[in-house]
């Protein structure tokens, strides 16, 4: 088994649940709140150790305000070596979930933006070749990073969620893989978002060619090429989605938790799709991410089919 690293944001989430978004100039009434430990990082995370993987979690809190955070960390056993505790504010997030269970987010960075060189280097110190770096768009000095990781041999894998213009200016070919949605992945390769996946996905691997790809495509399912391998496809599970918050994180941290592992990736990239399905049914991010033997029990009793080239 691989050691896996999630250099990665933890966020104070405020969920708010609304009967619509918000416009501008409106003041609009919220049924009710909730306050859940997330952040990308943390989430993703979470998704890796609760599929079984050796997870530490390395970025920065703020001293006064991350209890939600540290107890998060510590009821999922995720190693908590290397986050550090900083004087100013945790990251938060002031999330919309309207009466779909769609959520629109406004994200404050705080310590997660408070990430030093001297730090990153402190931290890779306890890492060796094939272990995994797991990286979001919600932490500074990701090139860095980036870099140093893949200098040491490390398989380093991006979400490059939120995506920026910024982010192609990043040395992305130096990451094992990338994780992208639609949106994303049309952006990078100067494509509109209704462009067929696959054409997409091909555009991607000649950009990028030492790196793999996973591209989600939402109710749709979603697509993985792994370097020198053929696409592998796997359709969505039906499910009544209540809050899609973390769907995205839940999916990336069974797939790569399933990868370092060694598991087949046709059903890394199924069980992968169960977590996220039902995480969507459920409220809060990282409260809403299935164990191991939940995803387990959902595939005895579900169906779906992971194919080779096509959906």
């Amino acid at each position: 088994m691989s050691k896996i690293l999630n250099y990665g944001s933890l966020n104070i989430d405020y969920v708010y649940n609304v009967p619509h978004f918000v416009m501008p100039g409106e003041t609009l009434a919220a049924i009710n709140r909730n306050v859940f430990a997330g952040g990308k990082g943390l989430n993703q995370s979470v998704a890796l150790s609760r599929a079984g993987g050796e997870v530490y979690h390395a970025g920065a809190v703020g001293k006064d305000d991350s209890q939600v955070l540290t107890d998060a960390i510590a009821a999922n056993n995720i190693n908590d070596k290397f986050l550090m505790r900083r004087d100013g504010p945790s990251g938060h997030t002031f999330i919309q979930v309207d009466a779909s269970g769609q959520n629109c987010i406004l994200l404050y960075g705080g310590a997660n933006q408070t990430i030093t060189k001297e730090e990153i280097d402190c931290t890779l110190d306890s890492f060796t070749k094939g272990d995994f770096l797991i990286l979001q768009n919600e932490v500074n000095n990701i090139e860095y990073m980036i870099r140093q990781a893949s200098a040491k041999g490390m398989r380093v894998c991006f979400n490059v969620s939120p995506f920026t213009a910024e982010l192609l200016k990043l040395p992305l070919n130096l990451c094992s893989y990338l994780i992208v949605n639609e949106i994303e992945g049309s952006s990078m390769v100067d494509m509109t978002e209704d462009t067929d996946p696959y054409i997409i996905l091909e555009a991607l691997a000649q950009k990028f060619p030492e790196t793999s790809f996973v591209l989600t495509l939402g109710s749709r399912g979603s697509l993985l090429k792994i370097q020198g391998k053929e696409v592998i496809s796997c359709k969505s599970f039906k499910v009544k989605a209540v809050d899609t918050t973390a769907a995205g994180d839940t999916f990336l941290g069974y797939l790569i938790a399933n990868l370092a592992n060694n598991i087949d990736p046709a059903l890394a990239l199924k069980t992968a799709t169960a977590a996220s399905a039902i995480a969507v049914t459920r409220k809060g991010a990282s409260p809403s991410i299935p164990l191991k033997e939940e995803v387990a029990q959902f595939l005895s009793s579900a169906a779906t089919e992971v194919l080779v080239n096509r959906l």
